[in-house]
């Protein structure tokens, strides 16, 4: 019986259950669909009958379960971490990515045969495989060689094959493989388990593990487990190459100093270690090559902070600050007094990361895709703003490097953000006197959300403790502060102060008209709307009108009674659905108002006819549609549902397609729901809490949101 990669995760995955999954869970966990997983299902059960394990329990409404048999996980770990001919099926990716680490190892051509025997399939499937490789290899500056009776080999240098076998290694072998297999010395996969034998065969893995371990003592960091793994993996890979014979040549490496650091200087140690471990000798340029490594690899944890201000000599701390404070003006934001640490954050981050880049250490982020989706705003500005590193050391930089410094200014953000929902503390320095600095606080405090938690002189500032403070705002010049340490006004706040302040504070906005008056505006809109146009559908264009004006003023309306988090509970959510097209994700919003009772079921024809007939007009937002019909077309009780789609589906609508979230409204008539739409655009406004939303994997993560724009 034979299993592939997807059933031994499946098979794996109920194992760490140990409950009932049902197979809509499983379906949605392996983006597969219902009937291909009950096929599965019945696939993995037969495999454990063959060996000697019970049947699957199956219950209707609760799902399939492993039975609780003694042995059972020790013979799936086994299982999976063996090579174990003719009982595991390699994917075409998987043979394809076994196939040309081989190669890249080997010096010795090798048969057809050899790949058939290891893999189990036939000569016509190696062949195919081979014909992809060599494209693969020539974008890589290398060719692959065929000789009649003798096998196949490649030909290109040492640092090219090099590069490639670490590449491969990033892209095939998680973080997770190698860590674990540090740890347990079993393979998670079958793969991998060909793998691990082909990189660490004849190697002490533990002896590799301390030397790095004792690298990072001395240096008083804690390298990321990714960093760790591309070190371990590069030193497995030198080791064995040098057993071989094959050294690496490689251009001179103009790094100034590079002999002086600390880095080459612990590298000098490790090959001691190694050389006598192996009984090599390991070339002046490997130390090198393994000092470039170490000081390319992320940390997570860095005590001695790399001599930060030692590199505002070379420029890299000029760099990271504007790019800090373009960051800044994008999102029209401060960052106040972290502002220093976010920019020692980055120095941080960039001084590896200028290694990496000058001398093509690639460095594989896999959340890129997911950042690039989620975050698309944020990665394309981070990707602006870089444009200043990249002229400061006349390199491109790849998405991969990109995405890692778009994470950490949106922790920036995010905190700032968060610090915005508060009030800033700030101490007002003036020095004409206790009157004009008691009327400047009394005007600053009424016009912005802010805290005056003193007024002191000049004199005192200078040596003014800032960790419970977010500003200092100064009608003169600070002695021994710097302009970026403090906001200068005006006594008399003129109409320029008014704009720097507002640059750095949320302002205070005037007391709310009350509901009649806010609903009579609206109508007086559409009524005016009406004199000139046909109007389709009046409720759309209320929504309309009601998100340019907040997009306008900033400022909540006050509607009515029923807050967002009235009619968005945990039971008209649903997430990560995935859906083949638009109708079929319309029917999963109205489904959740349906079988409460909410609506009736032409609710949903209605809303599907009015697509058909007026185009996607509902899709208000990019990635966003408000899914709604009209009163009369059967809902009983006002309701919202939302729903988030496990894949994007098209609207029709070439601006916002595609469509990631559905909230469909039920409204009984044109008033009621307003103050929870109101609440809705403004979470529609707020990138960062809309893609939190969209992303969500529980519904509690979302509710907390609603929860947040839910006030009066």
């Amino acid at each position: 019986m034979e299993l592939n990669n997807k059933s031994l995760e499946i098979l794996k995955y109920l194992l760490d259950k140990n409950d009932f999954a049902p197979i809509k869970e499983l379906s949605e966990v392996y983006n597969i669909t219902d009937r291909t997983m009950r096929y599965t299902i019945d696939k993995i059960e037969r495999f454990l009958i063959q060996n000697g394990f019970s049947y699957l329990e199956k219950q209707h409404s609760k799902g399939v379960k492993l039975p609780v048999e003694d042995g059972l996980r020790k013979f799936i770990d086994t299982f999976a971490g063996k090579y174990i001919p003719y009982s595991y099926t390699h994917s075409d990716k998987e043979r394809f990515n076994y196939i040309i680490t081989k190669l890249l190892q080997n010096t010795e051509p090798l048969k057809i045969n050899y790949f058939e025997k290891k893999l189990c399939v036939s000569k016509n499937t190696i062949l195919k495989d081979i014909k992809g490789i060599e494209d693969w290899l020539v974008d890589r500056n290398m060719n692959m060689v065929k000789k009649p009776r003798v096998g196949v080999f490649i030909e290109g240098t040492e640092i090219d094959r090099r590069k490639a076998l670490i590449d491969l290694a990033s892209e095939t072998i998680s973080t997770k493989d190698i860590v674990n297999f540090m740890n347990r010395k079993i393979a998670l996969s079958k793969i991998n388990s060909l793998q691990f034998d082909t990189l660490f065969s004849e190697l002490d893995i533990d002896f590799l593990n301390n030397i790095i371990i004792e690298c990072e003592k001395t240096l008083d960091r804690e390298f990321s487990d990714e960093a760790y793994g591309n070190l371990l993996t590069h030193i497995a890979i030198m080791i064995k190459r040098i057993q071989l014979k094959k050294n690496l040549y490689i251009p001179d490496i103009d790094i100034e100093n590079l002999s002086t650091t600390r880095e080459y200087n612990i590298a000098e140690k490790m090959v001691v270690h190694i050389e006598k471990k192996y009984k090599i000798s390991v070339p002046i340029r490997e130390i090198s090559y393994i000092a470039l490594h170490i000081l390319g690899a992320k940390v997570i944890k860095n005590s001695d902070s790399i001599n930060v201000r030692n590199w505002s000599g070379n420029g890299l701390s000029n760099i990271a600050k504007t790019m800090t404070e373009e960051i800044e003006e994008i999102y029209n934001t401060s960052f106040g007094n972290k502002k220093e640490m976010i920019i020692e954050g980055l120095i941080i981050h960039l001084r590896p990361s200028i290694y990496r880049i000058k001398y093509n250490l690639k460095l594989m982020n896999p959340l890129l895709e997911e950042i690039k989706q989620n975050y698309e705003e944020l990665f394309l500005n981070t990707k602006y703003v870089v444009r200043h590193l990249e002229t400061y050391i006349k390199s491109s930089i790849d998405d991969h490097e990109i995405s890692y410094i778009s994470l950490h200014f949106g922790a920036a953000l995010e905190n700032s953000k968060k610090r915005s929902n508060e009030k800033s503390k700030i101490v007002l320095v003036c020095g004409t006197g206790i009157g004009t600095a008691k009327m400047l606080a009394s005007q600053i405090e009424k016009e912005f959300y802010v805290e005056i938690v003193d007024t002191i002189s000049s004199r005192v500032a200078s040596d003014m403790n800032m960790e419970n403070l977010d500003f200092i705002i100064s009608t003169v010049d600070i002695p021994n502060l710097s302009k970026e340490q403090y906001i200068k006004i005006n006594p008399l706040l003129m109409e320029k102060d008014y704009d720097i302040l507002k640059q750095k504070f949320k302002m205070k906005y005037g007391v709310q008209k009350d509901y009649e008056m806010q609903l009579q505006k609206v109508n007086k809109l559409i009524a005016i709307t009406e004199k000139y146009c046909i109007i389709n559908d009046k409720q759309q264009l209320q929504y309309e009108f009601m998100y340019e004006l907040l997009s306008n003023n900033k400022s909540p309306i006050r509607r009515c009674i029923y807050m967002l988090n009235d009619l968005l509970t945990f039971d008209v959510i649903k997430l990560n659905v995935e859906c083949l097209n638009w109708k079929e994700a319309i029917v999963e919003g109205t489904g959740l108002l349906e079988e409460k009772g909410y609506i009736e079921k032409k609710y949903a024809e209605a809303i599907i006819d009015n697509f058909n007939q007026l185009g996607p007009y509902m899709v208000v937002a990019p990635g966003i549609v408000l899914s709604h019909a009209r009163p009369e077309n059967g809902v009983k009780t006002l309701s919202m549902s939302l729903i988030t789609l496990r894949n994007g589906v098209k609207f029709g609508n070439e601006t916002n397609d595609p469509v990631k979230l559905i909230i469909t409204l039920a409204a009984t008539d044109s008033e009621s729901h307003l103050k929870a739409i109101s609440q809705l655009m403004e979470l529609f406004m707020n990138s960062y809490d809309l893609h939190a939303v969209m992303k969500a994997t529980n519904k509690e993560q979302v509710l907390e949101i609603i929860k947040k724009y839910s006030k009066q």
